[in-house]
């Protein structure tokens, strides 16, 4: 079993009061992104050789993705991170200036390409930014910027900080590993975190957590990356450091540490509140499970998803599902409390442990 005996929790004083307010998403922009088709995917993974998906409804099987993103051409990641004040702005939500903190996630195998994501985005900026705090997180990185959010030191009540999630998968994974290639997919999120309006954030822990291979049917590291001859999401050949994985043993225990983790914000909460989870998306096969044993245990719990038509967007999963929600206004306030559970690679130790984290949003 996963160890959890010793997962921080983090509170949160009663003063001052931490809400997420507005999400936006980018995913519909076909500007900025194109899309994958299993029919594609299928293509692709058959690249390297044999092992490869045998049609796309194998790939769907197998995923549980029909469509994934990809990066225009020539778009980049900067690219993204300007889209993103355009479209705040547009929403009459700020600029980045507007903000007292930005906390950048951007995951990759290059540790330096979050910090120089932060760097592009202050050279291109119109005005001088707030300070920019990027992070190379993972699956976890929403939860981990929520932490950082709500230990972040404001002068006034009316500070606000801005979390951007800007995942561009295709360019640290294989386009012919089976293991990624028809699950991955692109985005770019922005959410703001106020101090006045928007949900409450009651309760937050993250951790990373060892896992133990003793009882697998091969042992080995979680995640590893290399550098080799791979096969970039266009079909071209490309010498790069990518990402392996090591599925049976992600598969078991990031299913059992998903549960913890949504069990620890459940008991958190008033009892009898309706409850809407929102979950980091792996995978099709993983989402099932994990939902079927979830609701052996919490019947009641409402588990969101969009992963068909969305895929594994990294640390932007769980910013994507927010930005679907209705708002809630003063005739029709929020429909329930919201649980944000997360399970995945942890960057920093990625050979041995997971990184898992869950969050109790009030009405």
């Amino acid at each position: 079993r996963t160890d959890t005996a010793h997962c921080p929790v983090i509170h949160h004083p009663p003063e001052p009061q931490y809400r997420l307010a507005e999400t936006i998403s980018l995913c519909a922009r076909t500007d900025l992104f194109e899309t994958l088709s299993n029919e594609r995917v299928s293509e692709l993974s058959q690249l390297a050789g044999p092992g490869g998906f045998a049609n796309a409804a194998a790939v769907l099987r197998s995923t549980g993705v029909s469509v994934r993103r990809i990066l225009q051409p020539d778009v980049q990641p900067v690219h993204l991170a300007m889209a993103l004040e355009v479209a705040l702005d547009q929403q009459n939500l700020g600029r980045f200036e507007d903000f007292t903190s930005i906390l950048l996630c951007h995951s990759h195998t290059d540790p330096t390409a979050a910090e120089q994501l932060a760097s592009s985005l202050q050279q291109q900026a119109r005005h001088p930014l707030p300070p920019v705090h990027a992070i190379n997180a993972g699956c976890s990185g929403f939860l981990q910027q929520l932490q950082l959010a709500c230990h972040v030191p404001h002068n006034s009540r009316h500070s606000r900080t801005l979390l951007l999630n800007i995942e561009t998968p295709e360019h640290w994974h294989c386009a012919a590993d089976r293991a990624f290639c028809g699950l991955v997919s692109a985005a770019a999120t922005a959410t703001i975190i106020d101090q006045q309006r928007g949900r409450p954030i009651h309760w937050l822990q993250t951790a990373d957590i060892p896992v133990p291979d003793s009882h697998l049917l091969e042992p080995g590291p979680l995640f590893h990356t290399e550098t080799t001859d791979s096969v970039t999401f266009r079909g071209a050949a490309q010498s790069r450091q990518i990402m392996r994985m090591h599925g049976e043993a992600v598969f078991v225990h990031a299913i059992e540490l998903m549960l913890h983790a949504v069990k620890d914000a459940w008991q958190q909460l008033p009892p009898g509140s309706p409850v809407t989870l929102i979950p980091h998306q792996p995978s099709g096969k993983l989402l099932r499970t994990f939902a079927a044993a979830l609701q052996s245990e919490l019947p009641q719990i409402e588990v969101l998803s969009n992963l068909e038509y969305s895929g594994n967007t990294i640390s932007a999963t769980i910013p994507e599902l927010l930005a679907c929600l209705p708002p809630a206004t003063a005739t029709q306030p929020a429909a329930s409390h919201l649980i944000l559970a997360a399970c995945g690679i942890c960057m920093r130790r990625m050979h041995d442990h997971l990184s898992c984290g869950s969050a109790w949003i009030g009405l």
